[in-house]
């Protein structure tokens, strides 16, 4: 846990501002985080991976807790052949201990939480893969930027929140992908944020959408919203949108 901890202290140093929380968020009655970024997924694309090392294991470097966040199913070879037969996701019990395989590990619904054996430490606080350069189990490549549905769902109009809610440090925390079109897009400042200057509609607006992406993230009951349903979410839009030639 040290190498953790120094890893986690190091990137907190490095962060100029302090990132909002998502774990309180409700869909519900709650605005979306202040610090939500707004964009493309061609811009999401070109940001660099800054190695917290938050999606290589199930640990809380702050409390020693264990987060709720998985490797979304393990596959029972464990990928032990990309680890030189020994296996690389590796099942946690509840209080953070290496366990045997069982069979429900590999069900994305049970999935326990899980420790990477490839994760190591540096000196400067930040953490290395070590087969990263060669060959990584699908997830590590998809996640959290790379999903093939990403592109096909922005095209017809949907709007995608990263599935980063347990990774604080992440590049990509707090991070929205909005359709090529999305009246965000001209709304947001520099950095990707909104401004304040909305109005009580727009940011009513702002609301909706994000709590509707929300609930596709991390969905209570399995049910995500169709594109047709997005379809009707965005009808509003309109009324905001500048013409292209403006």
């Amino acid at each position: 846990m040290a190498g953790i901890n120094r890893t986690f202290r190091w990137l907190q140093a490095q962060r100029a501002k302090d990132e909002p929380e998502l774990y309180d968020y409700d869909a519900t009655y709650s605005d979306p985080p202040a610090g939500t970024r707004f964009v493309t997924l061609a811009e999401a694309q070109s940001l660099e991976c800054n190695m917290c090392g938050q999606c290589c294991g199930s640990h809380d470097a702050d409390t020693a807790d264990i987060r709720d966040y998985t490797f979304g199913g393990i596959r029972k070879n464990q990928w032990a052949n990309l680890n030189g037969g020994e296996p690389l996701i590796i099942p946690l019990t509840a209080t953070g201990k290496p366990r045997a395989w069982r069979e429900k590990d590999e069900d994305v619904d049970t999935a326990p939480p899980f420790i990477c054996a490839a994760l190591g430490h540096v000196e400067d606080g930040t953490t290395r893969c070590a087969i990263w350069q060669t060959k990584r189990p699908p997830p590590c490549d998809t996640f959290p930027v790379k999903e093939q549905r990403y592109p096909r769902d922005l095209a017809k109009g949907a709007y995608i929140l990263l599935n980063t809610k347990y990774q604080r440090l992440c590049t990509w925390v707090d991070m929205l992908l909005c359709p090529e079109d999305s009246v965000f897009l001209q709304w947001r400042k520099s950095d990707g944020t909104l401004p304040n200057r909305l109005t009580s509609k727009q940011r009513a607006y702002v609301r909706e959408v994000f709590a509707e992406a929300y609930r596709d993230a991390y969905p209570a009951d399995d049910q995500m919203m169709s594109l047709s349903d997005w379809r009707k979410v965005r009808r509003t839009e309109a009324q905001w949108r500048e013409p292209a030639n403006a």
